[in-house]
């Protein structure tokens, strides 16, 4: 079975529970609002107590979590932000962060696997 790694950061702002995290300034961590080309790098993915802004909370950096789907989601797909941080399939060139360990539709708090890569066209 597979670890995860879990590294504490400084959140600038307020994120939900389950959702996926950017960077921001240095040392600090934001909720991801998309993950296509020119967006901030995705870091990771928040714990089941989400965060609170100012302070230091956890985030999920490799291994298995769970995570919030934002739409329809097959197992085995590669997984990216949307506007609010939930987890949609990325679509060629775009760099994702995750692969779902199992299928699921929006709001739906999904297993999936941090992996990251790009999508080649």
């Amino acid at each position: 079975m597979s670890r995860q790694y879990i590294e504490s950061r400084r959140a600038a702002a307020d994120v939900e529970p389950y959702r996926i995290v950017a960077y921001d300034r240095e040392g600090e961590f934001a909720q991801a609002t998309g993950g296509g080309p020119g967006a901030p790098a995705l870091m990771g993915i928040t714990t089941s107590m989400g965060a609170v802004a100012g302070t230091v909370c956890d985030v999920i950096r490799s291994g298995p979590a769970e995570l919030e789907y934002g739409g329809s989601v097959n197992y085995g797909d590669p997984l990216t932000a949307d506007v609010e941080g939930r987890a949609v399939v990325a679509v060629p060139t775009e760099p994702f962060i995750a692969r779902a360990d199992e299928a699921g539709t929006a709001g739906v708090i999904g297993r999936v696997f941090i992996e990251r890569g790009v999508l080649l066209p």
